[in-house]
């Protein structure tokens, strides 16, 4: 009993120090990445758009660490460490592939990257919380294929990919309804203009999203001889899923928010206090949602 206390102590003590390490090599390689001095931007800058982006980095490591350290411990020290290590270079180099495809391709009409070193506290809530949805993605994806070995390194890498394809569905849609409701003028061009209500609000769209896919995960068995179809499958239930969670929170926001005119509040005041009730109404939905997949789950 001991002997299984020193080494559990051992593995634990490992695991931290690779965590600790982890964030920090994130830290510093998104300055470089950013062309900026890290502890300028956050002490001397007081650049709160990066902080916000860079502790949302900091969570999602954090989540995928966690994932990896999850379970039945390996072995030995050594590869326990191996293994975590692997985890979470990956997790660092899907975050900065996220980064570059969020500030490319999903938000492409201005740099995330340029706006959050003009200190626009927009863009750094948007580029922190795409940080904390492939956070919750690759986290739940490490669970679903259930090994902490190499082998689960394709399929993490699948389910990036539909994240990815999910993100941009959804940032698109969101910038249609944008348009809809304010005569042509765009939903890019607002979040570049400083809106930081309309970025807390689209935050708790993505990361409902995130949520629900997550979710996702308890309907959908992984087959490890055919990973890209198991990421398919899991793909279209999350797009159900996601589906499913924006009608159920549009009619509890009826109900929490009536008499209240989101769009004026959110999109031409730039009522925070509003925002966040309406980013916590769908947040809460796929919560909720979660544990009666799994029941659901049970059930079948």
């Amino acid at each position: 009993m001991s002997d299984y206390l020193i080494s559990a102590a051992g593995i634990l003590s490992l695991n931290l120090v690779l965590a600790v390490g982890a964030i920090s090599t994130f830290r510093y390689l998104q300055g470089i990445i950013s062309g900026v001095n890290t502890t300028a931007e956050l002490s001397k800058k007081d650049n709160f758009a990066f902080g916000i982006s860079f502790a949302g980095g900091a969570l999602a490591l954090a989540l995928i660490i966690a994932a990896a350290v999850g379970g039945e411990p390996s072995a030995s020290i050594l590869t326990e460490g191996i293994n975590v290590a692997v985890y979470a270079l990956l997790g660092i180099l899907l975050l900065k592939l996220g980064m570059l495809v969020n500030d490319r391709l999903i938000f492409h009409r201005f740099s995330l990257k340029d706006q959050i070193d003009q200190q626009n506290l927009s863009a750094g809530i948007v580029q922190g919380v795409n940080f904390v949805v492939l956070g919750i993605v690759i986290q739940s994806s490490i669970k679903w294929v259930e090994t902490e070995s190499w082998d689960g390194l394709i399929p993490v890498a699948l389910v990036f990919i539909a994240a990815q394809i999910l993100l941009l569905i959804i940032t698109r849609l969101r910038a249609s309804v944008y348009r809809r409701r304010h005569t042509g003028q765009r939903f890019q061009d607002a979040l570049r203009e400083g809106n930081p209500a309309l970025a807390i609000r689209y935050a708790g769209h993505i990361l409902s999203m995130a949520l629900g896919v997550s979710a996702s995960s308890h309907l959908v068995p992984y087959l490890q001889d055919a990973p890209w179809l198991s990421a398919l499958y899991w793909f279209v239930v999350s797009l159900g899923v996601a589906l499913l969670i924006t009608m159920l929170a549009w009619l509890a926001r009826q109900v929490i928010l009536r008499g209240i005119n989101i769009v004026e509040e959110v999109d031409n005041q730039h009522n925070v206090g509003v925002a966040y009730i309406e980013a916590a109404i769908f947040v809460s939905i796929a919560i909720i949602l979660n544990p009666l997949m799994i029941i659901f789950d049970s059930i079948l």
